[in-house]
């Protein structure tokens, strides 16, 4: 048996979605599972299958998604009977596959070693998503990592471009490159001090 999402909203009928190697949940009406609740973010949820688990990543969204009732705040395992709660939807995973049961536990990310620099260039790059209360949709500029670390604007790109090869995000990326820097530095936890 495939593994599975019920998707349950306020007083509807539980609707039950296939998953596939990337499945992404949102507002989008082009998404996997589209939601449409103002609560959901535009692309909310990533659902992926690596290397033969469930992993669940918090896109961005604005209002954040939780796992068991736990804040999603990096990439997490998931398996059968996990309940992914998105605005007023509940998703709850179905997965029968051998040895993908029981309870959820953080997934181990690969280690990536960084200097005490890069380690500071990932905590000013993803200061506007850790600030208390705020809701950010963006990570820091790099006129913004130059300021917090008292460096220039190159400075800050430097360390950046660092950051992106030790992480393998594509140099390619344009505009979407700070973005997914950011995000391997959150599910990998290079933000936290050691």
């Amino acid at each position: 048996m495939d593994a599975r999402i019920w998707l349950t909203g306020e007083g509807g009928e539980p609707r039950s979605f296939s998953l596939s190697e990337r499945t992404v949940v949102g507002r989008d009406p082009d998404a996997d599972i589209c939601i449409d609740d103002e609560a959901v973010s535009w692309n909310h949820l990533e659902i992926e299958s690596r290397g033969g688990v469930l992993m669940a990543t918090d896109l961005d969204s604005s209002n954040g998604t939780a796992l068991n009732g736990e804040p999603l705040d990096r990439a997490r395992r998931l398996r059968d009977g996990d309940v992914l709660t998105i605005g007023s939807h509940r998703l709850e995973v179905s997965d029968k596959l051998p040895g993908r049961g029981g309870e959820t536990v953080a997934a181990f990310a690969p280690s990536v070693a960084l200097t005490e620099e890069e380690r500071a260039t990932a905590a000013a790059l993803v200061a506007p998503y850790r600030s208390e209360g705020a809701f950010a949709g963006r990570p820091a500029t790099r006129a913004e990592i130059a300021e917090a670390l008292h460096v220039s604007e190159r400075t800050a790109q430097r360390r950046l471009d660092a950051l992106a090869v030790k992480l393998d995000v594509p140099g390619d990326a344009g505009r979407e490159r700070p973005r997914l820097i950011a995000a391997r530095v959150i599910e990998l936890g290079l933000d936290r001090p050691r």
